[in-house]
């Protein structure tokens, strides 16, 4: 007995989709927390561009959100034994697959919305879970203990960091702040490193709060090619803080995501905590390469 199979119109023309492999979201958990070498790099870019609906930066983004939202809650944790990092990475991997049922497949279209009581969840649950795992983890075990006080201090640890980049301050790209000295420098080895700002207005942290934000070559959609102002470009947070009325501020750089290459830094005003995407509406002060070094 031959049984009719139901079709809709066109279905014939529209490709059958489901949810990218598991293997996708081990490698942007990873390399939101951990990083990748270049073998896993190459095939995360592989990946992506055969689930070219997936953002690439979707699980940085999501990282970021979470750590604005926990910011100053394990800033004297101490720093990652290569045991707890591998039991890390098992319980993130260990929520995707449980939380990350397959979809059905859906004729020319995926669904991210689809309620799980109607018919089956779409994974989304499993980007979540494992957004918030790698949040903790990077707030709980976040090497970060700021030992410089003052400017005198500062220079000496320039010094002993040779890998690190140091660039002056300049009037930023809206309402530009005039008259500001100082350096930001920022150690890749160490994913350490300090502003040093002197004559930014002062702010009153219960209204508004500075904050910085680091662009990061390697996170260009095309490296070699770097856009800093284009709509998939997202630079780093680099924490929030705050100018009192003293006239000079030494600033820790504090990163929920690592950045190994930086390439320019901007300084925004922000409501107090900060946020997780700036509108740049306020970008008082800038830092980059020396024309001659650019």
């Amino acid at each position: 007995m031959t049984q009719n199979k139901a079709q809709n119109p066109g279905d014939e023309m529209n490709d059958h989709l489901e949810l990218p492999p598991e293997e996708l979201f081990d490698l942007l958990s990873d390399r939101a927390l951990f990083g990748l070498d270049d073998q896993e790099s190459n095939r995360l870019e592989e990946l992506l561009r055969t689930n070219a609906w997936v953002r690439g930066d979707c699980m940085d983004d999501a990282v970021a959100q979470m750590a604005v939202a926990f910011d100053g809650a394990a800033t004297n944790a101490d720093e990652m034994p290569s045991d707890a990092a591998e039991r890390i990475s098992q319980a993130v991997h260990a929520e995707i697959a449980s939380e990350s049922t397959p979809a059905p497949q859906i004729a020319g279209r995926i669904s991210p919305d689809r309620d799980a009581a109607t018919g089956g969840t779409t994974g989304w649950l499993g980007w979540v879970a494992a957004a918030a795992a790698i949040a903790v983890a990077v707030m709980a075990w976040q090497p970060f203990t700021p030992t410089i006080q003052n400017s005198t201090q500062l220079v000496s640890w320039v010094d002993q960091h040779p890998d690190a980049v140091r660039w002056d301050w300049s009037p930023g790209l809206v309402n530009p702040a005039e008259g500001v000295t100082g350096y930001v420098t920022f150690s890749p080895e160490s994913q350490e490193g300090y502003m040093l700002i002197k004559g930014l207005e002062p702010n009153d942290p219960r209204i508004q709060q500075y904050q910085l934000w680091i662009w990061d070559q390697d996170r260009e959609p095309d490296p070699e090619n770097p856009t800093p102002l284009a709509d998939n470009v997202h630079p780093v947070d680099g924490g929030v803080f705050d100018v009192n009325d003293k006239g000079e501020v030494v600033v820790p750089i504090k990163l929920p995501l690592r950045v190994d290459q930086p390439y320019l830094f901007a300084v925004t005003v922000e409501r107090p905590g900060g946020v997780v995407k700036s509108d740049k509406s306020s970008v008082p002060i800038i830092a980059g390469p020396p024309a001659s070094d650019a």
